[in-house]
């Protein structure tokens, strides 16, 4: 009944955005993830040096920065048990020596002066650090996208600056408490930071749900976590993707 007048078809973020707002109503709770987070907080900087290791051990640190980057996306409170996150994260990472990533995102991020990255859960920005680290070389400038307040256990702006995020680039928050990116609730300030960037790398499935087909300048980075996405792209829940925003990756 709470749901009732959600039309049909609508994309599973927006009805998440809805249903957030009534659990912290009825809750009577501003951030009903807040233990959660704070859980993940203690972890932040040890999964950072692990995860920064890993990477500047790589052969091709760019790319395996990129995918250690997706692997984090695995962290999701309403998916799975994260007991068994870190394990699936470090067998995944194993591998990643063998992956590459695409030519048209590896040039596109060397070609690129200024480069806005769409942060996800507080679990796996961790996993997100050497990728920042990496793009911010070379003088490019970089901006972090984060969420205008609590909303599941998606980063905001105070807790970005509190785990020291601000070193890899400026900290802009999106203005609102909805899930992904719904460029309808950002601020103007948010929406003209996303047109002026060379390039958007927008972490997680609700930010793809949100976003692609609204952004040319972006690849999505995340996991298949839900039927209608696996779906949508013709590929297996579980799956790994890294998509150009103009639909091939």
């Amino acid at each position: 009944e709470m749901l009732a007048d959600v039309p049909p078809g609508e994309v599973p973020a927006r009805v998440a955005t809805r249903l957030h707002e009534v659990v912290r109503e009825e809750l009577r709770t501003d951030d009903p993830f807040r233990s959660v987070k704070e859980h993940e907080f203690g972890r932040f900087e040890t999964r950072a040096r692990m995860a920064e290791a890993q990477v500047a051990s790589s052969a091709d640190p760019l790319a395996a920065a990129v995918w250690l980057s997706v692997f984090g996306n695995i962290m999701d409170s309403g998916i799975v048990e994260r007991e068994s996150m870190e394990g699936e994260v470090e067998r995944l990472a194993a591998d990643d020596g063998s992956r590459t990533i695409p030519r048209k995102l590896r040039d596109r991020i060397q070609g690129s002066r200024t480069i806005g990255v769409l942060l996800d859960n507080a679990g796996e920005v961790a996993f997100d650090v050497p990728l920042l680290a990496r793009l911010g070389e070379t003088g490019r400038t970089v901006w972090i996208g984060v969420k205008g307040g609590p909303v599941i256990d998606d980063l905001t702006e105070p807790e970005a600056h509190r785990l020291g995020l601000s070193a890899y680039g400026e900290v802009v928050s999106n203005g609102n408490r909805g899930v992904g990116t719904d460029l309808a609730l950002c601020t103007r300030e948010f929406r003209d930071r996303i047109a002026g960037s060379d390039l958007i790398l927008s972490k997680g499935q609700a930010n793809f749900e949100t976003l692609f087909g609204h952004l040319r300048n972006a690849f999505f980075l995340f996991r298949c976590k839900c039927p209608v996405v696996s779906r949508a792209l013709g590929r297996p829940e579980g799956d790994l993707v890294v998509l150009d925003g103009e639909g091939s990756g």
